[in-house]
């Protein structure tokens, strides 16, 4: 299963595990090293009083040393072991218990103690400790004390039934915590989780017809905070972008009803009537068919824009000879209106463009201007370079507009007129004039300027 649910529960039992295991073996080595060390140290308090009373035996008598350690000798437990060697390595002593068998014979260097375990016959595991030492109290006349050799061997049958139960308790104790880890995390998952499976199932239920629903941000973990946001905000630009796709597809059906209802009138009068059609009918009939060309080809190259695949060929471009040649075929509508006109550019501006595109920005920006600027009203033309950028302005005055129309403006078949009169403007030339400037690496703005003046602002680098 590839969920986090189940990668979190495996990983933290691993863990768990492990850390159990490791925390239990370090417990278990070091409990049992001290027990170890605390039996050591009683074998070597049993192997020092054996040697103390071979010394004093030494220190009353001369003699055979074996035979005076012998008398003055007890018995030990059953549980316990010695012998002793001379120097010649001939054994002196041993206890009872031993029946006649020898120790192995082990020792430290410069004789330290040393510690190790064995097995005696019939006894089973014991530990020993063997050392060296001198023996006191010779006359003076006498060579160094002989040196003597001393291991003393305990059974550890009780040493390993304590660790024994200390490693069963531990595994015990171990196995209990990995049991209730095993129930714990599964759990706590689940529950510490539980927001992320909300969060699943309200993402399950939006569908395209419920787009204004929003995440709850209420009790929302930190963690999951920024995401839930982010995810809203998503919402919100879908709900957007669907809103404005079916105004689209409304508008567009509202743009095509009409030209279609017209040419069907002409088409049904043509077939009733052959004989009394008039030339008008096949005039009127092509000039509907274009308008419909018009708008299908500009909603082609808004969709060429958008997947990228509409190119432009730069070279230089003068932009005052270019302003004044695209002005020239609506100077005599401006006239009409008696609109004033006032172009201020400055002299010797060119730009990096391509050229076609250039002229359809101002065709669709100056075409914009005359039709919507009321009689007697205003339009000025003006340009500045700065810093290696131009900024081309063509201001107008509106009326029948307000500062909040302004963001719409680019949308694609928006008008502010509701009825959507008159074949010309179909709401499709702002919209392809961005497109071309976007193609070309410029922008192209709009922003409410002063009391009741709209301006178009094409910006962008020189080169």
């Amino acid at each position: 299963m590839n969920t986090i649910r189940y990668r979190l529960t495996v990983k933290l039992l691993v863990g768990a595990i492990l850390l159990l295991g490791l925390g239990g073996l370090g417990i278990y080595l070091s409990v049992k090293e001290a027990l170890e060390g605390e039996f050591d140290r009683v074998l070597s308090a049993k192997a020092m009083t054996i040697v103390e009373l071979a010394r004093q035996a030494d220190a009353k008598e001369g003699g055979d040393f074996s035979v005076r350690f012998s008398r003055d000798s007890k018995d030990d437990d059953d549980d316990d072991f010695f012998e002793i060697w001379d120097a010649q390595g001939q054994p002196l002593q041993r206890s009872k218990s031993l029946h006649k068998r020898d120790l192995p014979a082990r020792f430290g260097k410069k004789g330290k103690p040393v510690f190790w375990n064995l097995n005696i016959k019939s006894e089973g595991r014991c530990r020993a400790v063997g050392l060296k030492f001198k023996a006191n109290g010779r006359p003076d006349g006498e060579s160094g004390s002989p040196v003597f050799s001393l291991v003393v061997a305990s059974s550890r049958d009780d040493l390993d039934e304590t660790t024994n139960i200390l490693a069963l308790m531990l595994a015990i104790f171990i196995a209990t915590l990995i049991l209730v880890a095993g129930v714990t995390v599964p759990w706590l998952l689940r529950r510490e989780l539980e927001p992320l499976d909300r969060l699943a199932a309200r993402a399950a239920s939006i569908t395209a017809d419920s787009l204004d629903a929003r995440f709850p941000t209420e009790n929302m973990p930190g963690e999951l905070g920024p995401i839930v946001g982010r995810l809203n905000d998503l919402l919100g630009r879908l709900q957007k972008s669907f809103e404005r796709e079916r105004q689209f597809s409304a508008d567009l059906a509202h743009e095509l009803r009409t030209p279609i209802a017209e040419l069907r009138s002409l088409a049904e009068f043509a077939v009733a009537w052959p004989e009394a059609r008039e030339v008008q009918v096949g005039q009127q009939a092509l000039t509907i068919a274009l308008q419909m060309e018009g708008i299908v080809t500009r909603l082609l190259e808004l969709l060429r824009n958008e997947r990228g695949m509409l190119q432009a060929e730069k070279e230089l471009v003068a932009v005052e000879p270019l302003v004044e040649d695209v002005w020239r075929p609506f100077a005599e509508r401006a006239s009409a209106k008696d609109l004033k006109l006032a172009r201020t550019l400055p002299p010797g501006l060119a730009v990096s463009a391509d050229p076609v595109l250039l002229r359809a920005i101002l065709v669709n920006l100056f075409d914009n201007a005359v039709e919507y600027t009321p009689a007697d009203g205003a339009i000025a033309i003006d340009g500045s370079i700065a810093n290696g950028a131009f900024a081309l302005r063509v201001v107008n005055s509106v009326e029948r507009l307000d500062r909040d129309d302004v963001g719409r403006f680019f949308d694609r078949l928006w008008r502010k007129d509701s009825a959507r009169t008159g074949a010309k403007h179909v709401g499709l030339g702002l919209g392809l004039a961005r497109a071309f400037a976007e193609a070309q690496g410029f922008k192209l703005e709009a922003a409410w300027e002063g009391i009741s003046s709209v301006a178009f602002t094409l910006s962008g680098p020189i080169a």
